[in-house]
């Protein structure tokens, strides 16, 4: 049998390999995710506006513990179902992790350009400290819950569960609502 190391293209134990182009479509779909996700959120404002008759923290609280992960939480796995499902790749459940935390990584550093950008109208400063701060605390935020959902694909793929990828997209939207509650009373 001949050597397949790490050039080769040969499935190993049933599972595709990963390359350079599914890491990019991961990074890529994440990033572009990330900026519909910046600037979509704003169009899920009626939503929460019922809140706002009632009080405006509450509406402030609606929106970025319940609605952002709702909407960020759905998006940045795009580029991963598109591999899964369109592209019918099957990875093991570390691959779909790495995949996951890439797509996350993506999505967080478009998301804090787009904040970036909002943030320069009050000087330079503090556009920079807002990216310093958002790349410190919500970047691994987002690569640690969309590590999740990838595992999640995974074991969607693995056993033909989807519901054990609704468990893993639900525990990722819990956690990322709860940092975003903490970063609101905080």
């Amino acid at each position: 049998m001949a050597d397949r190391g790490p050039a080769s293209t040969e499935p190993v134990d049933g599972y595709d390999i990963l390359k350079r182009p599914h890491y990019l479509i991961a990074l890529g779909i994440g990033a572009i995710s990330g900026l519909i996700a910046a600037f979509g959120e704003t169009l899920y404002i009626g939503v929460a506006a019922a809140t706002l008759l009632v009080s405006g923290s509450l509406f402030t609280l609606a929106l970025t513990t319940a609605i952002a992960p709702l909407v960020e939480e759905s998006t940045k796995p795009l580029g991963l179902l598109l591999l899964k499902e369109d592209e019918r790749l099957r990875f093991d459940l570390p691959s779909w992790a790495l995949l996951g935390s890439l797509a996350g990584v993506g999505f967080g550093f478009a998301e804090n350009i787009v904040y970036f950008f909002g943030a320069l109208p009050y000087g330079l400063g503090v556009a920079f400290s807002l990216l310093f701060m958002r790349g410190l605390l919500t970047a691994p935020l987002h690569a640690m819950t969309t590590t999740i959902t990838g595992f999640g694909i995974g074991m969607w793929q693995k056993s033909q569960n989807a519901r054990l990828l609704l468990v893993c997209l639900v525990t990722a939207m819990v956690i990322h609502g709860s940092f975003n509650l903490l970063a609101s009373v905080v």
